[in-house]
């Protein structure tokens, strides 16, 4: 076995308790076959999370029809430590470790999705039981998101909405996201809901200027065709 490597026997003493890994996962295969990506990611993300790290995609190619014929999905912590911090006398640190393990997926002219090639071999230690707080297991469903928005219109603060939602759930634990992965919601969905409002705002005024003056929108014409040609000029 390659240095720095883990085999499967080793990481059985090298991995987070959990109920998780009683659980009985298959485990990826050269020639499964998958009819969309969204069923290949889903099944690798079910394995990725029962045996303890995360996953993304790594990259694929399209054929010169332009339609995808391959891609990847492996381990998060893929790819070299490359430390981005500004500082560099106290370097931000980098969960990076180069992992290798990983499916590559061929896309057969039939549309359908087979496993090509696996690696399965991790070079840093699994933790099962912080699979849920891996980035990609924090997923807000639909009813979630719009009981965070109904309770942020309504003067909610978003702490007490997420501990409504932990009291729902029975637990912190079985959540499948984290109070951050509301708060950046909320913060989207206010920017969003802001500009709809500035754009009925401008509707609005645009048609009390009409009724005012039937020859509004000739003279805003006229003075964006000026603008533009003052602005092409400079």
């Amino acid at each position: 076995m390659e240095e720095g490597k883990f085999d499967s026997n080793e990481m059985k003493d090298n991995i987070d308790p959990s109920p998780s890994t009683a659980e009985k996962v298959k485990l990826p295969e050269i020639g499964m076959i998958f009819s969309s990506e969204e069923e290949v990611r889903t099944f690798y993300n079910s394995y990725a999370t029962n045996a303890g790290f995360g996953i993304s995609k790594l990259g694929g190619r399209n054929g010169d029809d332009g339609k995808q014929k391959y891609f990847s999905i492996g381990c998060a912590k893929n790819r070299k430590k490359v430390s981005q911090a500004k500082n560099i006398l106290h370097p931000r640190p980098s969960s990076k470790t180069n992992c290798k393990a990983k499916i590559n997926v061929a896309v057969r002219n039939d549309r359908n999705f087979v496993i090509t090639s696996v690696d399965l071999e991790h070079n840093h230690l699994l933790s099962p039981g912080k699979s849920r707080h891996f980035r990609c297991n924090k997923v807000l469903d639909s009813s979630t998101k719009r009981k965070l928005e109904l309770n942020d219109q309504a003067g909610i603060t978003l702490s007490k909405s997420f501990h409504s939602c932990v009291v729902e759930a029975r637990g912190y634990e079985n959540l499948s996201f984290d109070e951050r992965k509301c708060r950046n919601y909320i913060s989207e969905a206010r920017r969003l809901r802001l500009g709809e409002e500035d754009a009925e705002a401008l509707s609005n005024y645009f048609c009390r200027m009409q009724s005012r003056n039937p020859n509004f929108f000739y003279v805003l014409d006229s003075l964006l065709e000026i603008w533009s040609i003052m602005t092409l000029s400079l």
